[in-house]
């Protein structure tokens, strides 16, 4: 389904390419433009788009403010910031209010088109997910179960296809990757809102398959763990770096890590002065599991 987009902005002519943008790659339809804060939220709610693209500073009401009431008053959509502030404590702020990208302006529109088909990516499979749930509420709960574990024999093969994409197959710390997302997805299918902490997965891990692999404590496997997701992250930089349209990249680099730390370890790439990239364990497997049970 075609996704509906809102665009904020005190500039024309950024809000004329964004538009044109969104058009002319199929990305789906412009509902309004807007170029002040002033009666934002009223119209971002009644709207109620897809995505919102906003900028920072807004005549009026600026963007963090916006975001923050729409937030507020029920809007559950996803917003982009798009900005040429470059102040990291007003970036911080901005992730803190819940945007989940920002770009930084001038406008790279390879770069601007590849988060949006990441952000369209995410929505897609969160629709999948409550989809599912509705079902689920729905069925006899013993007989989904049962279906969960049928589907669960395979489930080793898909998370190294996985890999395979993300070019850890076969790396040092793959193996013992593999055994603590498949805990965590045993744990969800038991409990879909089971809530737990990577520590506890570890000793798991450690209990269940410290005959299959090396004799590890948890802190080196946390470290294998880490450095083998690190390595994905370099593969997907290195993709990007190569081509903004790669069908790896743009379905992986959004649901598995912060694009802002892809982005960031593709300037590694391009200068090692700069600072690599960093992971958060628990996204990299948490979207690793959505795509294997929300996705065909």
């Amino acid at each position: 389904m075609d996704k509906t987009f809102m665009i904020i902005d005190d500039d024309i002519n950024v809000r004329k390419m964004l538009a044109l943008l969104i058009r002319k790659n199929k990305l789906g339809k412009v509902l309004t433009e807007l170029d002040s804060g002033k009666h934002a939220v009223q119209e971002i709610l009644f709207f109620n788009p897809d995505i919102v693209l906003i900028d920072l500073l807004l005549p009026a009401l600026d963007g963090i403010e916006v975001i923050n009431e729409a937030r507020s008053k029920g809007y559950k959509g996803k917003f982009i910031m798009i900005s040429q502030v470059e102040d990291e404590k007003m970036v911080a702020k901005a992730y803190e209010s819940g945007i989940l990208f920002f770009i930084n302006k001038p406008i790279n529109n390879i770069e601007v088109v590849s988060v949006i088909k990441g952000v369209c990516c995410n929505i897609d499979l969160e629709n999948s997910l409550a989809l599912i749930k509705n079902t689920v509420m729905n069925c006899d709960a013993e007989n989904y179960q049962i279906k969960d574990i049928k589907s669960d024999i395979n489930i080793e093969t898909r998370i190294n296809k996985i890999f395979s994409d993300l070019g850890i197959i076969g790396a040092a710390g793959s193996k013992e990757l593999l055994k603590v997302i498949y805990t965590v997805h045993k744990l969800k299918l038991e409990n879909p809102n089971a809530e737990y902490q990577l520590q506890d997965i570890y000793e798991k891990v450690l209990q269940e398959y410290g005959d299959n692999i090396e004799k590890l404590n948890v802190k080196s496997l946390e470290q294998r763990v880490r450095r083998t997701i690190q390595k994905a992250l370099q593969t997907l930089a290195e993709l990007g770096s190569s081509d903004f349209d790669n069908d790896i990249f743009l379905e992986y680099s959004t649901l598995l890590f912060d694009f802002k730390q892809v982005r960031q370890q593709m300037r590694h790439i391009e200068d090692p002065n700069e600072e690599p990239g960093k992971i958060n364990i628990k996204k990299f497997i948490e979207g690793i599991i959505v795509k294997l049970r929300y996705s065909q």
